[in-house]
């Protein structure tokens, strides 16, 4: 058969088809005219400025991608890490020396009792062979009382160490003084060891006033005195003499 439909599969085009072509081809090259006169092509995403690209570019999902400051890394610790930072550190372990053991036991110890100031009396010269016992030279000024007041004694006492004195107001520059603490100081020791002191009685001595003198009880001198009779003794009588107690 032999027709128009056979020719064209045979690859013969028809006037219409050929026509068509060239339509094509001009219109072609006509847009392309027309969109080179207009300054080329323009994409519309380029050309308008999409508001969808801007925001784009702004979404807090691109932040992740710009590293944030070294500042801001503790407000990006989790909510149970930073406390623990803050308020919960940890204790450092105490070294040896910060124990309070350490530093006050050392310390601890016996508190020394105050040191009792020395006794005046002795920066005077002792007397020989009788400890407890201190001479003193009057000066001008010196009076009997004056001389216990700087010394800090008993005035009952100055006066048995001081026999010699018959009158405590009146005392002369240049004499001397004994002066003590204890009544007996100037006296002998017992040659036998025995706890007493010897005296050497004087005028107008009874066992009363001897006691009195000395500070010590008429019966401790008779325990010591058996054989002595208190109403038949006179001056240069050795009598023992209890030892004075204070």
């Amino acid at each position: 058969m032999s027709g128009p439909g056979s020719r064209w599969g045979e690859g013969i085009l028809t006037p219409a088809v050929a026509a068509a072509v060239v339509f094509v081809v001009l219109a072609g090259g006509v847009a392309m005219a027309f969109v080179g006169a207009r300054g080329g092509l323009e994409l519309p995403v380029a050309a308008t400025g999409s508001p969808g690209i801007a925001l784009a570019s702004t979404s807090p999902t691109l932040a992740p991608t710009t590293p944030a400051p070294a500042t801001s890394a503790p407000a990006t610790l989790p909510p149970s890490v930073a406390p623990s930072l803050v308020t919960s550190p940890e204790p450092s372990a105490p070294g040896p020396t910060a124990s309070p053991a350490a530093t006050v036991l050392p310390s601890l110890g016996p508190t020394p009792g105050p040191s009792s100031p020395a006794d005046p009396l002795t920066a005077l010269p002792a007397c020989p062979d009788h400890p407890g016992c201190y001479e003193y030279t009057v000066r001008i000024g010196d009076s009997f009382t004056a001389v216990n007041d700087r010394f800090g004694l008993l005035l009952w006492i100055t006066d048995a160490l001081n026999p010699e004195v018959a009158d405590k107001g009146v005392i002369v520059v240049g004499q001397t003084l004994y002066l003590g603490r204890d009544p007996e100081a100037r006296l002998d020791p017992c040659p036998d060891g025995a706890p007493c002191r010897l005296y050497v009685t004087r005028s107008g001595d009874t066992l009363s006033r001897i006691a009195a003198r000395f500070g010590i009880t008429v019966t401790g001198i008779e325990a010591l005195n058996p054989a002595l009779d208190p109403n038949a003794f006179g001056p240069g009588t050795l009598v023992r003499l209890p030892r004075y107690l204070g």
